[in-house]
């Protein structure tokens, strides 16, 4: 980690700014404010004698070195701004964070599979079941009970390029097909319901009724759907009714606030909030849902997957960090970050607070749980 700290009181004319570089951050903060606050006392000394040498001392300095209690003041000053930078560069965790362990084997797989192929979709209905998507041709959507028991697959040689998996109120399961540009709605014993986009058409960002690289979607109170239309060339995210029915679309490529490059992932709060995984801009978007943009993070890493729970937002960074990033849904700050994944895609929790992930490359469906 690197810090940079600038002089809260400039002591030269020019205000020339006094950095200090700490390129390692001791694990304790304690120890580490400490030592910070020596470099401080120590570098304003020097500048003192620097800014002597030269005559550029300025009348506020040399009213500030002639009065004890205004000294005081200037070193409280500084040190509060070594702890305010110290803070912002570090994940904050809440009391009631905790810390989580990995729970091995918690499926119990049908006869004739032993393992996970690469699983792309992860989430949880209503009655605590399990449903996962993976690039299994043969079983590719499975469903498991909350103790991990194998209910039910089905899906076979139906997708082209599995990608996210979501379930709704109603309890019916949809998924993404990358591959064929298609969204599909099933019941949760897997009768389909809805499909949309055109098998193997690519649209554009203008189209109604086609998708290119549909990536990831959720379901809103009142059944409208919200899809984030954008692992190839598409860079937007497209709305339709409970039934269906094109309704408008927001996006297109760019880095301002509102474009995308790549949006990968989205999730809806409580209040019907959209937040964006919009990948390759390394940031998580916050939308209404007409497609206002009302705020941004960048501090989320590489946002692969997103899902919300309570006032929780959780984020899988599959591409540098390979690990779960738990934020706050009102300003995004980091509670926790779990390392140890491997490519992760997909993330939802249960309601116990189980997190369980899809990694898309390690070929697994991760369970965490909250350490006693």
């Amino acid at each position: 980690m690197r810090l940079a700290l600038w002089r809260a009181v400039p002591t030269c004319s020019e205000r020339s700014r006094l950095g200090l570089l700490h390129n390692e951050a001791p694990d304790s903060s304690r120890s580490a404010l400490d030592g910070w606050v020596q470099v401080v006392r120590r570098d304003f000394q020097q500048a003192h004698v620097d800014c002597a040498a030269s005559r550029r001392i300025t009348a506020t300095e040399h009213a500030l070195r002639k009065d004890p209690v205004m000294s005081r003041v200037r070193i409280a000053v500084v040190f509060a701004a070594v702890v305010l930078q110290f803070a912002a560069s570090r994940p904050s965790i809440a009391a009631d964070s905790g810390s989580y362990r990995f729970v091995d084997n918690w499926t119990t797989f049908p006869e004739g599979m032993t393992a996970w192929s690469s699983a792309t979709g992860v989430d949880i209905d209503a009655k605590g079941n399990i449903y996962v998507f993976h690039r299994n041709p043969a079983m590719p959507i499975m469903a498991f009970d909350k103790d991990g028991r194998f209910l039910r697959a089905w899906g076979q040689n139906m997708f082209k390029t599995t990608h996210f998996l979501r379930t709704d109120r109603a309890g019916h399961v949809w998924v993404t097909d990358r591959g064929d540009h298609q969204v599909f709605e099933f019941s949760a014993d897997g009768k389909l319901l809805m499909t949309l986009g055109r098998k193997g058409v690519a649209g554009d960002n203008e189209s109604r009724d086609a998708f290119n690289g549909v990536a990831d979607l959720v379901i809103a109170k009142n059944g409208d759907i919200f899809i984030a239309d954008g692992e190839s060339t598409n860079t937007r995210v497209v709305k339709y009714s409970k039934d269906g029915k094109f309704v408008t679309w927001w996006g297109g490529k760019g880095t301002e606030p509102g474009k995308f490059d790549e949006p990968h992932s989205i999730a809806i709060d409580a209040q019907g909030r959209l937040y964006v995984g919009d990948r390759r801009n390394k940031r998580v978007q916050v939308f209404d849902q007409r497609g206002q943009f009302i705020t941004q993070w960048t501090n989320l890493g590489t946002p692969w997957g997103v899902f919300v729970k309570g006032d929780r937002l959780y984020v899988v960074d599959g591409t540098e960090s390979n690990c779960l990033y738990i934020a706050s849904i009102k300003d995004g700050a980091v509670i926790e970050r779990i390392d140890g994944l491997k490519n992760p895609t997909a993330v939802t929790v249960d309601e116990k607070g189980a997190i369980y992930i899809a990694e898309v490359n390690g070929a697994n469906v991760r369970k965490l749980v909250k350490a006693k």
